[in-house]
């Protein structure tokens, strides 16, 4: 660890609202362990005209986001039938609908709910309290208007709290864990503080770009922008990383075993503050930078 800091009213120990670092910690984790058990392949149909690959890359045709329903049964009938707006493979479209049609398929291919497959198969070994459905709302940061310690998408929350594209909770120090537990995985490293949980072959196949024209998309995870990336300029552009909405973001410099996370609850009180737009990629230069020195 090189700096641990927390600002503000929170510690160590606040649990925050992780939004669409979900899609990749969760969602795609588990995506990465039904392809290495066999229960699921990148060719797969969670419906006819949609693969896991066009899922996992942002490539399906799906709409961005829209409000699918009051309750998880009608979330996923209305995901199932949504129509494309673009053939799927042929552009790169980030998609929260496509990744609550792959949580679906996971829960599927896995046998089990995406919150209990991921306490079981991803919190446990890892030793972390990151979660679905925190227990105690106190403990985390809150998010716009009179939210705290429930999921801030509407989708999400409709669905119960537990999405394939948002609902984990969790603090900094878990998420360096998880990033952890991804490179060492990348690297084929394993060791008492860090269980193998994804094969080798299967994190480097989830961390190639896509084939998608102008895309920046992997399967499951993002690479930086050529410019005006939120990892900055300075950032290797074989990174990948993630965002998410309510002001947090993890980036990955894979050969160089080194990453940055970053949790703030950016929508609270209003998600009108766009500020972290500025910071994000300015904390990253001032971190490329101090590590490169």
């Amino acid at each position: 660890m090189v700096l641990d800091h927390a600002a503000g009213a929170c510690g160590p120990q606040t649990l925050f609202d992780i939004a669409s670092l979900t899609k990749p910690l969760a969602t795609a984790a588990l995506a990465a362990m039904a392809l290495d058990d066999g229960s699921l392949t990148l060719d797969a149909r969670p419906r006819p005209d949609l693969t896991v690959a066009q899922l996992l890359s942002h490539a399906s045709g799906l709409p961005a986001w829209k409000l699918l329903g009051a309750t998880r049964d009608e979330v996923l009938r209305t995901v199932a039938a949504e129509p494309l707006e673009s053939a799927p493979g042929t552009v790169a479209r980030y998609s929260d609908l496509g990744f609550i049609l792959l949580g679906a398929a996971v829960e599927a291919a896995l046998g089990e709910p995406l919150e209990a497959a991921f306490a079981r198969r991803i919190a446990a070994p890892l030793g972390v309290g990151t979660t679905f459905l925190p227990r105690d709302a106190a403990a985390c940061a809150p998010t716009e208007g009179q939210l705290r310690g429930v999921v801030h998408d509407e989708n999400a929350r409709a669905m119960g709290g537990v999405a394939g594209h948002a609902g984990l909770f969790s603090t900094a120090r878990d998420v360096s864990a998880l990033a952890h537990a991804w490179v060492a995985a990348w690297h084929g490293v394993r060791s008492a503080t860090v269980p193998k949980l994804w094969a080798r072959a299967t994190v480097q196949k989830l961390w190639t770009p896509s084939a998608v024209p102008g895309s920046t998309w992997c399967y499951g995870w993002d690479r930086p922008a050529a410019r005006g990336s939120s990892a900055g300029e300075r950032w290797p552009r074989d990174g990948v990383g993630h965002l998410g909405f309510t002001g947090c973001s993890l980036w990955i410099d894979p050969p160089r075993a080194r990453w940055v996370v970053l949790l703030t609850n950016r929508v609270h009180p209003t998600r009108a503050n766009e500020a972290i737009k500025q910071f994000r990629p300015a904390i990253h230069d001032a971190i490329a930078l101090a590590l490169d020195d």
